[in-house]
């Protein structure tokens, strides 16, 4: 067996799922598992040569059966660490990417100067970029070392300025914490920027806004193996239950294929991920249904999994995706 995938099921069994209740219900993530999962390789696995699209999609959908706030907090990293290690500022580069590789700095994400409402921009100066505005989602607020920002280019409301800043406050950043109905643990915050500066030394790329998005659906593929991820949970514990989970397996097996086809543009990657989604609700609540009344209290696996779940309907999401699980929720994608 894969190595990496053997790594993910040792922790995922030993350490992880053991301790997932707890997680959920202190809102804290043990600093061990980031430790554990450093040691194991897992902060370097887009840096890896060894590791295929169906290992790296067996590792992840193990990781979230296991944990799914711990596992959210690490996959931040993984596609800034990429950026990092190819970016064209080689200063960075070779100051950064195998400390990044290796987990011994830890990276969160902030894309706010990516979306619709161009939440965070960033103005030229001498030396480098001052970045202003709010960042609605970060997650990993006290649990990373450094944030990976998108801002939108004050200069040109169609490029981004990709840049590394320290997570901790200052008189130019601020954070104020959030309160999450799943994933709590994971330490997203709001952050709002006035005034911080950049040097160029901390910016890693410049790219238009359409690149960007058209870069996006690998980060789209991994938010449904994050969906995926909470139906393989249900499914080992409805199996356990004696309950026969063949058309979950059927249907994850469908919805992986079409997540895999639109890396290469074979289908639409909107629609998969909604379907993730759209399985990994409906196979919440048929744990809820096989637990029983026993799932209507708070606490349990029945009960987290039902909340990750609906997280998924919201996270990362785009409106493509929205309008697509609106369709299969409802309906209807049209909003009135």
């Amino acid at each position: 067996m894969n190595s990496w995938i053997e790594r993910a099921r040792q922790l995922s069994n030993e350490v992880l799922a053991p301790q997932a209740d707890t997680v959920d219900a202190t809102g804290a993530i043990p600093p061990g598992h980031f430790d554990l999962l450093a040691a194991n390789g897992f902060y370097g696995v887009t840096l890896s040569d060894d590791l295929d699209l169906a290992t790296f999609t067996e590792v992840g959908e193990t990781l979230v059966a296991a944990c799914l706030a711990t596992t959210f907090v690490w996959a931040q990293h993984l596609g800034a660490a990429r950026r990092i290690a190819t970016s064209p500022n080689h200063g960075l580069r070779d100051r950064l990417t195998e400390d990044l590789r290796r987990g011994r700095v830890r990276c969160g994400v902030s894309y706010a100067g990516a979306d619709d409402r161009a939440d965070l921009s960033a103005r030229r100066v001498d030396g480098g970029f001052v970045l202003d505005g709010v960042a609605p989602f970060v997650t990993g607020w006290g649990l990373v070392d450094v944030l990976a920002v998108m801002a939108m280019d004050e200069a040109d409301p169609h490029a981004l300025i990709s840049v590394l800043v320290p997570a901790q406050e200052s008189s130019a950043l601020a954070a104020t914490p959030m309160i999450l109905s799943a994933v709590d643990a994971s330490r997203t915050a709001t952050l709002r920027f006035d005034g911080l500066f950049v040097p160029d030394s901390d910016v890693d790329n410049r790219l238009s806004l359409r690149g960007f998005h058209a870069s996006s659906i690998l980060a789209i593929w991994r938010n449904g193996s994050m969906a995926l991820g909470l139906v393989r949970r249900c499914r080992a514990e409805l199996d356990a239950r004696g309950i026969d989970t063949g058309g979950l397996v059927h249907e994850s097996g469908l919805i992986r294929t079409e997540l895999d086809d639109a890396l290469s543009g074979q289908s639409d990657i909107a629609h998969a991920r909604a379907r993730a989604s759209e399985l990994a609700v409906l196979a919440a609540s048929g744990l809820v249904t096989a637990v029983g009344s026993a799932a209507a209290q708070r606490g349990g696996i029945a009960d987290r999994t039902v909340r990750e779940a609906a997280f998924t309907l919201v996270f990362g999401s785009r409106p493509p995706i929205r309008a697509a699980l609106l369709d299969r929720l409802v309906g209807s994608g049209e909003t009135r």
